[in-house]
């Protein structure tokens, strides 16, 4: 009985250093491939056209903002997003809203009623959310142009210019 509850400590303990070791700021959400490159994802814009993460590779940090429809605090933070989005940091930085698992019917009508400016992208089977980890929602990650991992919260960072 002893040898079977150290064995179960044992593996809750190396399986939570691997789940927090993942979760880690500064480090790259990686490719399966092993390139060396961030996780890739292509996703359907509102206007149907086609958005890939790869695209901003290079270019400027990308703000990731897993949200949905549904979540109060995702409502809450447009009016603060859509002002980095039109301000000084917006320059500096993409952003790209995930709505995670919802119609884009249904994404339509939030993005009009909380008069969203930034590209919203359909994770209609939460593919790219589950490659980064996602496990509430929202869930901000800014990605640095080499594709680490600076930011990776719940909440937005108070301070986002600091992390550009």
């Amino acid at each position: 009985m002893r040898t079977i509850q150290t064995l179960a400590a044992l593996l809750f303990l190396v399986g939570g250093i691997a789940f927090a070791d993942t979760m880690r700021e500064g480090l790259p959400f990686r490719s399966a491939a092993g390139d060396g490159h961030p996780v890739d994802f292509t996703l359907q814009g509102m206007d149907g056209q086609p958005v890939s993460l790869s695209q901003f590779r290079g270019k400027k940090p990308v703000l990731l903002v897993f949200w949905a429809t549904w979540c109060p605090e995702c409502k809450t933070a447009a009016p603060v997003i859509n002002a980095q989005y039109g301000g000084p940091d917006g320059e500096k930085m993409q952003i790209l809203a995930l709505d995670y698992r919802e119609t884009q019917e249904r994404v339509a009508v939030a993005v009009k009623s909380l008069g969203i400016r930034y590209p919203v992208l359909l994770d209609e089977r939460g593919k790219a959310a589950r490659a980064f980890g996602v496990v509430g929602i929202p869930t901000y990650v800014l990605i640095g142009r080499d594709g680490t991992v600076l930011y990776r919260e719940n909440v937005l960072p108070r301070d986002i210019s600091r992390f550009l």
